[in-house]
């Protein structure tokens, strides 16, 4: 990913989602070029806004019935975790690690809407 925009290339049409992931991706650019140590404090802000849109996403699936809604939360579990090892690099003074996991994430976040969520959000208009 070139840069770190949400565009309307990426708006699922649910509202919620779609304002949680611009969030994530305005947080998400304006902590390229943090020091250290308003990085570490926008490290945490993330992992909290994170960890708030997938609980958001969890929910949507349990209230749908999501028939894939393992393996979505799955996914969310896997992010967490990076977050997570983020955090923990942090605490041992290894901002450079942390960095690099920061920098990763808006691929991975862009390739789960367009697959994952995508679908999550296909199965939900279907049922409105």
């Amino acid at each position: 990913m070139d840069s770190i925009v949400f565009g309307p290339d990426l708006a699922l049409g649910i509202p919620v989602m779609d304002q949680s992931h611009r969030v994530i991706f305005d947080l998400l650019e304006s902590m390229q070029a943090l020091p250290h140590p308003v990085f570490d404090e926008a490290c945490h802000t993330l992992a909290a806004e994170f960890a708030e849109d997938l609980a958001e996403e969890n929910r949507l699936m349990e209230s749908i019935g999501y028939p894939l809604a393992a393996t979505h939360r799955a996914a969310h579990d896997s992010l967490l975790a990076c977050l997570d090892q983020a955090l923990c690099l942090l605490a041992s003074g290894d901002e450079a690690g942390a960095r690099q996991i920061v920098h990763s994430l808006p691929d991975w976040i862009e390739a789960h809407i367009n697959t994952m969520d995508l679908a999550l959000a296909i199965a939900a208009s279907h049922l409105k």
